[in-house]
């Protein structure tokens, strides 16, 4: 499965790629929300890892981008916001789940392969 972490925090995302790359992921990542625009244009993901707070485009304009390019990927978006507003606003971004921070990495890891099960679907 080929992941998209987009994770602009060095250490974090760091250990992102690190450790789903241990689990046998085919992982690329994006440090900003305009390259995460760009990347998940360019090549085909099957699940888009997306943190909310990023320069340059947040995580809620990331996904309505890469939604209204006809991008059917999962996106699991991880954030510290767990407002209703928040989660609402997500879900009518085209976010497929959210996951709150902090988080266990073997959770994370479960819900990544139940995304990535099915087949994705354009929004």
């Amino acid at each position: 499965m080929r992941i998209l972490i987009v994770e602009d925090d060095h250490k974090p995302g760091a250990l992102l790629e690190q450790g789903l790359q241990e689990e046998g992921f085919e992982v690329a990542r994006a440090r900003d929300g305009e390259e995460a625009v760009i990347q998940g244009l360019a090549d085909d993901y099957d699940l888009v890892l997306l943190d909310y707070m990023l320069p340059r485009k947040n995580g809620h304009q990331v996904a309505v981008e890469l939604r209204r390019a006809g991008r059917g990927m999962p996106i699991l978006m991880l954030t510290a916001r767990d407002a209703p507003d928040d989660l609402r606003e997500a879900l009518r971004a085209g976010v497929n789940e959210l996951m709150g921070k902090p988080f266990r990495f073997a959770e994370l890891v479960d819900r990544i392969n139940a995304l990535g099960s099915g087949p994705a679907e354009s929004a």
